[in-house]
């Protein structure tokens, strides 16, 4: 989990406390609030905790704001520009009407040695129009704003977005055509694939990962801190709960890895595999397996993540890969862009049911570059493992689960295992048709049953959902419907 502070990682809010500041300062490096002061209760205090804060002219009227306010603080380094004005219930503002009012803040910028973060803008449904031109899409009003303020100072590019799912990387492909680092400064899923807690909970840990890591991005901004309405309530993006505590979904927040660009990996050990140094195509989940903490999926055939390794020792090394998938898939292993071996993945029956495969690479001592390389998709991956010498495969003991009553009424699960593990502990864990992870948690076994209680979840919607049983030697993984 993260052990030092993303720069990039911050929230919009405009009510903190002290206390929440104190508390949280731990893993926010910076904030705005849509205004050009910071938050009332911490306005003369910010400064103590270590966590930037960055104004913003909401609209052309708030650029004297936001002068007054930067002439008076020295800590301030950047400004953020309009809000949405392509919405009409936003900033509303013309590409025009906002490169007229861009020259004002150049000039505080230039008078204070600040940077400026363009407007920033999403897709709209009711949408400025100029020249014949509805600004729904934000790239077209991106490049009239472009175009008509040539030679402006525009350090930055700023962009919003509530796409569920892996939506966020294809989104930020769009905006590279800029050639500008990019802040992100609302996100969260805002849409229909959001019914749960849970979903939520997946959407941030897949999306901060690929921000922290894309070296594209220069900050990002969950939406947001609080809202009246609580974390129980749709669309679940509480990251805070009590004063100065978190909810589950903060403490994810703070617990995504940060990115370190110079780090590297031990051969012999472990990789992690959303740790990439950089990928392509690729994209992270919360993981079910019996240990890691995110694994990488949504494959396609050239897609890659790269790995800075150190070996110690020259000689064959055996690459453990942890698996799973509904198809066979094809991955190469390149060390320095030389091909050196070729692992074939099995169908292990579910996207969160896994398996450990080997494959043989002959390594050189030193500093190398590996790349996993998808030639054919079909698998997730939880993490690669690089042990000296040559070693078999080692497979968990498959066993025939019975579940009752199925289906399943009363949100308790009864499990019967074929086992003599009597009083282990298993970790249990349950997906939907999706492959997406709804529940996970430790149980101990009472004779060869397991009593699993889903009362502690937000209501699971009804239909097929797929538990997995793991224990220290074997597993299991049966269907089961839920009413």
């Amino acid at each position: 989990m993260a052990q030092t502070k993303s720069y990039k990682r911050g929230v919009g809010y405009g009510y903190h406390s002290e206390t929440d500041m104190q508390q949280f300062s731990s893993f926010l490096s910076w904030w705005y609030n849509w205004a050009a002061q910071p938050d009332v209760a911490i306005r003369n205090t910010y400064q103590n905790f270590g966590v930037d804060f960055t104004p913003m002219a909401w609209n052309a009227q708030g650029i004297t704001a936001v002068n007054t306010w930067v002439t008076s603080d020295e800590n301030i380094k950047y400004i953020l520009g309009f809000n949405e004005p392509n919405f009409k219930d936003q900033a509303n503002m013309t590409p025009t009407q906002a490169v007229a009012a861009w020259e004002n803040l150049q000039n505080i910028a230039a008078n204070n040695g600040l940077e400026l973060v363009a407007p920033a803008v999403n897709y709209c449904g009711s949408c400025v129009q100029e020249n014949g031109t509805t600004y729904t899409n934000p790239f077209t009003y991106l490049d009239d704003f472009f175009e008509a303020c040539t030679g402006c100072q525009i350090d930055y590019l700023a962009l919003h977005w509530y796409g569920g799912g892996a939506s966020m990387p294809g989104y930020i492909d769009d905006a590279r055509k800029y050639g500008k680092k990019i802040w992100v400064t609302e996100f969260a899923a805002w849409d229909n694939s959001v019914t749960n807690a849970a979903a939520q909970y997946q959407y941030l840990a897949g999306t901060v990962n690929f921000l922290e890591r894309d070296p594209d991005i220069y900050r990002y901004a969950w939406f947001i801190g609080r809202t009246s309405a609580g974390i129980n309530t749709y669309p679940y993006i509480d990251l805070y709960a009590d004063d100065g505590e978190l909810t589950p979904l903060g403490e994810l927040y703070h617990d995504i890895p940060v990115y370190d660009s110079m780090q590297r990996f031990t051969v012999p050990g472990r990789i992690e595999v959303e740790e990439y140094y950089r990928m392509k195509g690729l994209f992270s989940e919360i993981t079910s397996d019996t240990d890691g903490f995110l694994n990488i999926g949504w494959t396609d055939a050239g897609d890659w993540a790269d790995y800075k390794i150190t070996v110690q020792n020259s000689g064959m090394h055996t690459l453990k890969a942890r698996v799973s998938g509904t198809s066979s898939g094809t991955i190469n292993f390149l060390v320095d862009n030389q091909q050196l071996a070729t692992l074939n993945t099995p169908s292990t029956g579910g996207w969160q049911s896994w398996r450990t495969v080997n494959v043989q690479l002959n390594l050189e001592p030193g500093e190398h570059l590996l790349r996993m390389y998808v030639k054919k998709a079909g698998f997730n991956i939880n993490w690669m493992e690089l042990v000296e010498g040559e070693v078999s495969a080692s497979e968990f003991k498959w066993l025939k689960a019975s579940i009752f009553p199925n289906p399943v009424a009363d949100r308790i699960i009864h499990v019967y295992l074929p086992t003599n593990e009597f009083g282990s502990i298993y970790r249990c864990s349950l997906t939907n048709e999706l492959g997406q992870l709804v529940f996970a948690d430790w149980v101990k076994a009472t004779s060869t049953n397991l009593q699993i209680n889903l009362n502690s979840l937000y209501p699971l919607p009804p239909g097929i959902y797929f538990l997995d049983v793991v224990g220290k030697t074997c597993r299991a993984r049966e269907k089961l419907i839920i009413k």
